[in-house]
């Protein structure tokens, strides 16, 4: 069987900056119409903005590999075959943020022996193998709460 690595499962915790030019544009209008205070209140929230939203991203990302790892655990160690691992593919397990903060890719990178990457077996399935499909990253992706966080970035960038 030949595998190829580009399968691997990963959960993306992405945010989009779709806030920014509304919010210049209004603060420009604002001081337009006399507001200064009030325009210069809306950057000051459109600054926090940027730097709380990248914080967000993180805490979702660290949740996600939070996630993951205990499904990982708990499906591949409470197997009827009794499999007793190392913990090679949970403690993989890490986020892999963008340099600006706004994305995160949250994946395992265990290689097994075989040098295919571990997950994709746990995460698909083997069919040659009887091993059954375990979902963990896709499962551990639902089950993710950004509402909370998002709702946290805002609550703290607008005073």
């Amino acid at each position: 069987m030949s595998w190829d690595n580009e399968h691997v499962p990963v959960v993306r915790i992405q945010a989009t900056n779709n806030y920014e030019n509304d919010m210049t544009e209004m603060a420009r209008s604002l001081k337009q119409s006399g507001n200064s205070d009030l325009a210069e209140m809306i950057l000051k929230d459109k600054a926090r903005l940027k730097n709380n939203i990248p914080k967000a991203v993180d805490k979702i990302a660290n949740d996600e590999v939070d996630g993951a790892q205990k499904l990982i655990r708990e499906r591949q160690y409470h197997s009827k075959s009794g499999y007793q691992g190392h913990g090679n593919l949970w403690k993989s397990v890490a986020k892999h943020p963008s340099k600006d903060g706004m994305s995160s890719d949250v994946y395992a990178d265990a290689e097994s022996k075989e040098g295919y990457e571990y997950i994709q077996a746990f995460e698909n399935g083997l069919k040659n193998k009887n091993y059954p499909a375990q979902h963990p990253m896709h499962d551990s992706g639902i089950a993710l709460d950004v509402d909370k966080y998002a709702k946290e970035a805002i609550e703290n960038s607008i005073k």
